[in-house]
């Protein structure tokens, strides 16, 4: 679903049991702000309707940024995360597309001809597939928001990246050597928003952050895309209803590091 807003409103309010954090909805010819975030759980709930949904980025010429969202629950610290950047892009003139894998039925198991190093015809390619590569292609930005389990991405986000950024979408071989990659996806800019329960000094001396870079700097780095940082929203089930709160505001801090160079 893409969001549009000529005009936003921003407030964060505290009232009892929830801090008013983001959240949007059409109002007349104004798009009016007010999703909440639990403040137990980090739950972000749009109170009466869902947002429009539409399908694709117009053809204006301002930034577009396309958030994939790998969540089962959306009253979780990362559904008030995504709530909030779509929130923070918008008043900073972004069109964005919102897109949760789990609501999508993503279908993360590759085919043999997924991963193989053959360049499909477009009539080949799984058509929920090919809408994901054709946002990919039409934005200047990728948000991913998603929660580690076990250290790791849920499993349907590793399948995404696999049947997505496939050969002859993200990358190509010259003269069929691997040692010799063409980048389809130069340019690109890539946000990455994590949420874990684990401390940060848990993440880094014992080398799962580490481990984490290396694996999404080589996706990411064989297409091309410029990944700009990865955020962690450390302690996640240890954060009091005030921390929550920071951690949302933080990440309109964000927006700068993927701001198109056009």
């Amino acid at each position: 679903m893409i969001l549009r807003s000529a005009a936003a409103i921003l407030f964060f309010a505290l009232i009892p049991g929830l801090v008013a954090a983001s959240g949007f909805y059409e109002t007349g010819t104004e798009t009016e702000f007010t999703i909440h975030v639990d403040s137990t759980t980090g739950a972000s709930l749009y109170p009466d309707r869902e947002p429009p949904k539409l399908t694709a980025f117009s053809p204006e010429n301002s930034p577009k940024a396309l958030i994939i969202h790998a969540d089962p629950r959306s009253d979780t610290l990362t559904g008030a995360a995504r709530d909030s950047m779509v929130q923070y892009l918008i008043s900073d003139g972004w069109e964005v597309e919102v897109r949760n894998l789990y609501d999508d039925d993503f279908n993360p198991v590759a085919s043999a001809d997924e991963i193989s190093f053959q360049k499909p015809s477009q009539g080949d390619i799984d058509p929920q597939v090919a809408e994901y590569q054709d946002l990919i292609r039409m934005a200047d930005a990728l948000v991913l928001i998603y929660p580690l389990w076990w250290k790791q991405p849920p499993a349907i986000l590793k399948g995404w990246q696999d049947r997505v950024f496939t050969y002859g979408f993200a990358y190509e071989f010259v003269n069929n050597s691997p040692d010799s990659v063409i980048s389809l996806l130069a340019g690109k800019k890539i946000l990455i928003i994590n949420v874990v329960a684990s401390s940060r000094d848990t993440y880094e001396d014992q080398g799962y952050l580490r481990y984490l870079d290396m694996a999404d700097e080589s996706l990411f780095g064989v297409s091309g895309m410029d990944l700009t940082e990865r955020h962690i929203i450390y302690s996640s089930t240890d954060l009091d209803m005030e921390e929550k709160k920071e951690c949302i505001q933080e990440l309109s801090g964000l927006i700068s590091l993927i701001e198109p160079s056009f």
